[in-house]
């Protein structure tokens, strides 16, 4: 056997293993066995390959690697773990160049896409694309990087100690069983959060012969679910830096080669510079847990040579010179003192952004709390709209001259249509104005996220709105989130533990809500949308006319209104969309425009770059138009595909139709949805232009084919939007104020 695969496996992970099994079954050279550590059934089968399931004793990575390289009957030893995966044909391209005494690098690529999103199945053929790295800490593949081949250098000692962050880590390596073996070289079991730093660096010091290949050939799958799967990197633990420090010294002690130990010294001293620093200044230990910490690495610095600090900038070099000897307050000021600068260098290098930041963090945050000002935000500043815009309205009616009411603007837009409210002020996102408002006001009414750094204080109401009910998956029912920071899912789970209140449409969301934000119930308020409020209002029909007359529409004339969602693949590069209509807009006016008219409506990224002008006064571009719900109020048929604006329209008991011209090229996008397109909308799924003409030019027979499905759809949906969600809303946003009073 010339291979043996290792994967180490908890139970969280065996779902993973299929994945990694069907992977390895598509490889194109079968000489390799694969042996998972694992304490649980691992039932795979159909497999082209001997599997070997063994048990070990304990429950940490490093006890299952270990038993594994004891099972293993390879004569090289690879390390894959059940989230990560070879490119096609690298087992092929790669067992032939395997030699002894060498370390093989496959070149390992980062990512945090989804498996899903790049491996698809096509005639039973596997397709592949490289998965691209969605926050760009490295280059993105270039063509050639991507190619298939066989193509690899043999290196010098040189060059992998000057990557010896790299090269400490398991991932991609491949490594003759023989060195292992013959040197009884093992995973620290006692140090499992840097297990493979001890192993690597003894088999590092043992090799003499290291190859490259110079196209990527295993695809590390990162996490960014730090609440419910954390990797050995994001788990919380109290000994980290212990354990960081004592798999230093381990290493350090075991290595013989000079060279090479110089290396793993400069690695830790610039892991310390970089990241130790940061945690004591933000108080992550406790007085007694800190001095353990500096104790350990007294004994780490006084091993190395005091040359090597010369690796890192002056202040560091004397913080860690004063730890060495034991001064640890004067090592505490200094740390301090560097941590302040970097904060002005960033605070330079951003040509001073930022700079209202500080003056909250160290003015604004500790100001009194106001008991009448209230904080509104709508998508991020960018509109006055939606649950908050309605809230406010609310306020302002029946509370009449009780509140201070503060709106937040990214744009003009904002504070044009505020200019005349009384009581009312319109602050620049993330200004001065912004920051001191954001330290002092009682309630916060938001329907996105606050930013990361606000912490609500004591006392005060923070409000979620959200913006809509669940189509597509959020959050924490997502497999992977690729378009966000890798951390999006911990920052979501921090910034959703501060809401006081999360506004809900329905039942449904209600449901969603609990597994996908991991929100509970009791915190919810089950009232319906404010925004939709203006559905139900009793002169609504004369809302619309007003409405038209404001946008210069025919009173005469129905009106479509089209919203298509923006799509991933209209992406071009960071600020620049690509987006063209699809539906044939020339033939609908041709057939339709006697009679209709249409309200175009697309996503604010993409707003500028379309062109309507061709098509008359048949089209009205109102992509700009703040708030959505007044369109709704105005439109006899809607017109959409993925996007959720369908919940809300339905309220209008208006024909929905869904033009999904790509719906197949969509097919595993869909199973991201929450409803099955095919059964459960209350409209025909249309493909193609005709089909949508043909529809609304019969729109009275479709309306009575979905009459029963829109009855329970609305059911579902619609059941609490009577048009007074506002006003419930508000009683509990307000409920522990006593000194306020009602106005009806």
């Amino acid at each position: 056997m010339k291979l043996s695969i290792i994967t180490p496996c908890k139970t969280k992970d065996i779902e993973k293993l299929k994945q990694l099994a069907t992977n390895l079954n598509r490889q194109d050279n079968n000489d390799f066995e694969w042996v998972i550590a694992c304490n649980h059934d691992v039932d795979l089968n159909g497999l082209n390959f001997p599997i070997e399931s063994i048990n070990f004793n304990g429950e940490n990575v490093a006890q299952a690697r270990n038993a594994a390289i004891r099972k293993a009957h390879g004569d090289y030893l690879m390390f894959v773990d059940a989230d990560d995966f070879l490119l096609p044909n690298t087992i092929n391209n790669v067992i032939n160049k395997l030699k002894p005494n060498c370390l093989t690098d496959l070149k390992v690529y980062p990512t945090y896409e989804p498996v899903n999103s790049y491996f698809t199945e096509i005639n039973q053929k596997q397709e592949f694309r490289m998965p691209s790295w969605a926050f760009r800490r490295i280059p993105e593949p270039t063509a050639e990087e991507t190619e298939l081949n066989d193509n690899f250098q043999e290196v010098n000692q040189n060059i992998i100690f000057d990557n010896i962050s790299d090269y400490l880590k398991i991932s991609g390596k491949i490594i003759p069983k023989g060195i292992v073996w013959d040197n009884d070289i093992l995973f620290d079991e006692e140090n499992p959060l840097y297990d493979d730093f001890y192993f690597m660096g003894k088999v590092l010091g043992l090799v003499d012969k290291f190859i490259q290949f110079d196209t990527f050939k295993y695809v590390k799958v990162k996490h960014n679910d730090p609440i419910n799967d954390p990797s050995l990197s994001q788990l919380e633990c109290d000994d980290r830096w212990d354990q960081m420090f004592n798999s230093f010294i381990k290493t350090f002690n075991s290595v013989t080669y000079n060279e090479l130990q110089n290396k793993i010294v400069i690695h830790s001293i610039n892991k310390i510079n970089k990241y130790f620093y940061n945690a004591v200044i933000s108080n992550k230990f406790s007085k007694n847990k800190l001095n353990d910490i500096l104790n350990i690495m007294s004994n780490y610095l006084s091993l190395i040579n005091v040359k090597l600090l010369n690796n890192v900038n002056l202040i560091s070099r004397r913080i860690l010179i004063n730890i060495k000897k034991h001064n640890y307050s004067k090592a505490k000021r200094q740390m301090k003192l560097l941590i302040g600068l970097r904060y002005i260098h960033k605070l330079l290098k951003n040509k001073g952004r930022g700079i209202t930041r500080v003056y909250y963090e160290m003015i604004c945050k500790k100001l009194k709390v106001n008991e009448k000002v209230i904080i509104y935000e709508s998508f991020l500043g960018r509109n006055y709209s939606d649950s908050p815009k309605y809230i406010y309205e609310y306020i302002q009616k029946h509370y009449p001259g009780q509140f201070k009411h503060i709106w937040i603007a990214a744009n003009s837009n904002v504070k044009k249509d505020l200019s005349s409210k009384p009581n009312t002020k319109v602050v620049k996102r993330f200004g001065f104005r912004y920051m001191y408002y954001m330290g002092v006001s009682k309630y916060q009414v938001i329907n996105m996220r606050q930013p990361r750094w606000f912490h609500k204080k004591p006392g005060t109401v923070f409000m979620s709105t959200w913006h809509g009910t669940p189509l597509k998956h959020l959050v924490f029912d997502m497999e992977n989130v690729a378009s966000a920071t890798r951390l999006y899912k911990k920052i979501f789970y921090e910034q959703s533990r501060q809401w006081d209140y999360l506004v809900t449409a329905n039942q449904f969301s209600v449901d969603v809500f609990k597994h996908a934000f991991m929100y509970p119930e009791q915190k919810m308020i089950k009232s319906g949308y404010p925004r939709n409020d203006i559905l139900n209002a009793p002169n609504r029909d004369e809302l619309a006319k007003n409405i038209k007359q404001k946008l210069g529409i025919p009173l005469d004339k129905k009106v479509i209104l089209y919203a298509p969602t923006w799509r991933d693949d209209e992406y071009v590069d960071v600020g620049q969309y690509k987006f063209q209509l699809k539906l044939n807009i020339a033939k609908l006016r041709e057939q339709l425009g006697d009679e209709y008219v249409m309200v175009l409506r697309t996503h604010y990224f993409i707003t500028n770059n379309l062109d309507t002008s061709g098509f008359g006064d048949f089209v009205y571009n109102e992509s700009s138009y703040d708030d959505i719900s007044e369109l709704y109020l105005i439109s006899d048929i809607l017109i959409t595909d993925y996007s959720s604006v369908f919940f809300d329209y339905s309220i209008l008991r208006r024909p929905i139709l869904y033009y999904v011209y790509d719906y197949d090229k969509y097919a595993s996008v869909l199973r991201g949805f929450y409803l099955d397109m095919k059964k459960d909308l209350p409209g025909p799924l249309l493909k193609t232009s005709d089909e949508v003409i043909n529809v609304i030019q019969n729109i009275d027979d479709v309306s009575a084919e979905y009459a029963d499905k829109y009855a329970e759809f609305s059911e579902k949906f619609s059941k609490w939007e009577d048009g007074h969600a506002s006003e419930r809303v508000v009683n509990m946003l307000l409920k522990d104020d006593k000194r306020v009073k009602k106005i009806d």
